[in-house]
């Protein structure tokens, strides 16, 4: 198969590899996508790693942060509550909206190209701009989480008293300890997203990656999966990753500038066929 790349100041390549994308994504009947940090970047989310990253400015945190948590989930608590955002990082979230990147891939949803969004994000933009098939696989900002039944509540509707620290679950019959739902350094995702992910990734016959660096396992283990099965692979992103040499199509550009021009190109071709389908 012919690999297709494109460069982000050759307007001719771009075209030609959002054409050859296009051509991939209107073969295929289940289109898979891991989506990072390069998504929400657009929309002024800064990225943790890199030039200007969170970490990069910050230092990395605490690698044994859920054991942390696990020892004393009580004083985990009281810090949170007591600082909630200590890098600005909330911040940049709530003030944040979906970008052209996420709207497009709804779009690509509801044209049912794409079948289901692997998201490395916890920012809650790919839900807000009305993602429906979404796994989280690191967890989601705006909710919170039972360590022992699993259960999820968003923030907004589960009170926290301060005085009863730590909160505990809301089911009945069980006691397990809340946290927030983002997966902590140290502490093993949950099963429910892992096995969603995997089943999916199964389910696929196509296989596209946005802004994501594919350095971060479990969530980089997909897209390999995909290319060992023989699938094909289109990367969007403006840098090289270590998935660019197995690649079959290579969109050189953000989200929001690729991702729309796919909606157009695959729109074009329904067009042209008189049909409204392939």
């Amino acid at each position: 198969m012919t690999r297709v790349t494109s460069e982000p100041t050759d307007a001719t390549s771009l075209d030609e590899a959002i054409r050859r994308a296009a051509d991939i994504l209107a073969a295929a009947s289940y289109t898979v996508v891991l989506a990072g940090a390069g998504i929400s970047k657009e929309s002024g989310i800064p990225t943790f790693r890199g030039d200007g990253g969170l970490w990069t400015i910050h230092g990395e945190p605490p690698l044994n942060q859920f054991e942390t948590f696990s020892a004393d989930p009580r004083r985990w608590w009281e810090r949170r509550l007591d600082d909630p955002d200590p890098n600005g990082f909330a911040a940049s979230i709530d003030q944040a909206s979906p970008n052209a990147g996420h709207t497009a891939l709804v779009e690509l949803e509801r044209m049912k190209v794409v079948r289901h969004v692997i998201s490395q994000n916890v920012d809650d933009l790919h839900r807000r701009a009305g993602q429906q098939s979404l796994t989280e696989i690191h967890g989601n900002r705006h909710w919170l989480r039972c360590m022992t039944c699993g259960s999820r509540w968003p923030k907004a509707e589960f009170i926290v008293d301060p005085l009863a620290l730590p909160p505990m679950c809301a089911q009945p019959g069980c006691d397990g300890v809340v946290k927030s739902d983002t997966v902590m350094f140290g502490e093993p995702i949950p099963v429910e997203a892992l096995f969603r992910s995997s089943e999916e990734t199964r389910l696929a016959d196509c296989f596209m990656t946005i802004g994501t660096s594919a350095v971060v396992y479990p969530a980089a283990q997909y897209p390999v999966e995909a290319v060992r099965r023989g699938l094909p692979l289109i990367e969007v992103n403006p840098e090289v990753t270590p998935l660019t040499d197995v690649a079959t199509a290579i969109i050189r550009a953000p989200s929001g500038v690729a991702l729309p021009a796919l909606v157009d190109a695959l729109r074009a071709r329904r067009e042209g066929n008189g049909t409204g389908s392939w």
